[in-house]
């Protein structure tokens, strides 16, 4: 878990390793385990006694990096953190400032705060405007809330400054599925699997995509392919077994759709497996 303390300024909660607090934007230092001294947040080693300082990266969600952590071996890890303090304000420049924000909505994202981490964002882009990453998260939380108009200029702009990232592409491809524009779609999962063949969602959604299109033996193709990069979800084995009942294969739709029981508790999968099989043995 990660360790927290108040800002001194404006009293609000923030993460061991932020360099700015992501309401004010203080500046942070903070002390040295062993000997006290102040410690920046980007050095390695303490000034004074030449303790290291370690910032960890935590899981995250994909392109992204938690707020750093301090580890040393002089200090108990139950331990909590130390205070920070602050400094000169004149230090900060508007990258700075938007690296504060952002480093800010990290945690609200993996905490599924999506509003609270669109207005970090937000102030992320009005101090610098022209990092891809920060679209595609703010993006991404606006797709977790649903909105989808508002999700995919961000999208397209994290794709205009930076046509490198799988995950916006696999983002608005899946709001160009939702919104049935299956050939938009198609494409984009397209240039998603491109860049990154080892993401078996990708491989989903496109099948998923082709079956709405009519194209069964792509479908099938795809699927396979993402059960051969992760054979745990059962989602995935009920959108092939659908492919194939489609395809008029009805054995490999009935082992799929077992196959799909016997692996999970949802009870929705569940029901909509069994539906199909009692079709199935109707037929």
């Amino acid at each position: 878990m990660l360790q927290s303390f108040v800002c001194p300024r404006c009293n609000n909660l923030s993460f061991m390793g932020q360099r700015f607090c992501g309401y004010c934007d203080l500046a942070f230092l903070y002390t040295c385990p062993l000997c006290g001294a102040e410690v920046g947040s980007g050095n390695s080693f303490c000034g004074a006694c030449g303790t290291k300082v370690e910032w960890v990266e935590g899981n995250a969600p994909p392109l992204q990096s938690e707020p750093a952590v301090m580890t040393n071996t002089g200090i108990d890890a139950e331990q909590e953190a130390l205070p920070a303090q602050q400094i000169s304000l004149t230090q900060q420049t508007p990258q700075d400032k938007a690296e504060a924000h952002q480093e800010r909505s990290f945690a609200l994202l993996k905490d599924g705060h999506y509003g609270l981490a669109i207005d970090e964002l937000t102030k992320a882009i009005e101090y610098d405007p022209g990092k891809a990453i920060v679209y595609l998260l703010r993006g991404g939380a606006y797709y977790k809330k649903g909105e989808y108009d508002k999700a995919l200029p961000d999208l397209d702009k994290a794709i205009e400054l930076d046509s490198n990232l799988p995950a916006a592409f696999y983002n608005r491809g899946s709001i160009f599925y939702y919104r049935k524009q299956f050939d938009r779609a198609i494409a984009d999962f397209s240039r998603a699997i491109a860049m990154d063949n080892k993401d078996p969602g990708a491989y989903h959604n496109r099948g998923c995509a082709f079956i709405m299109k009519g194209q069964y033996d792509k479908a099938i193709d795809d699927l396979s392919r993402a059960i051969e990069l992760d054979t745990s979800d059962p989602r995935v084995y009920c959108s092939r077994g659908r492919a194939y009942v489609l395809s008029s294969q009805k054995a490999q739709a009935t082992e799929d759709f077992r196959k799909a029981i016997s692996m999970t508790s949802d009870p929705d999968v569940i029901q909509k497996a069994e539906e199909i099989l009692r079709e199935l043995n109707e037929e």
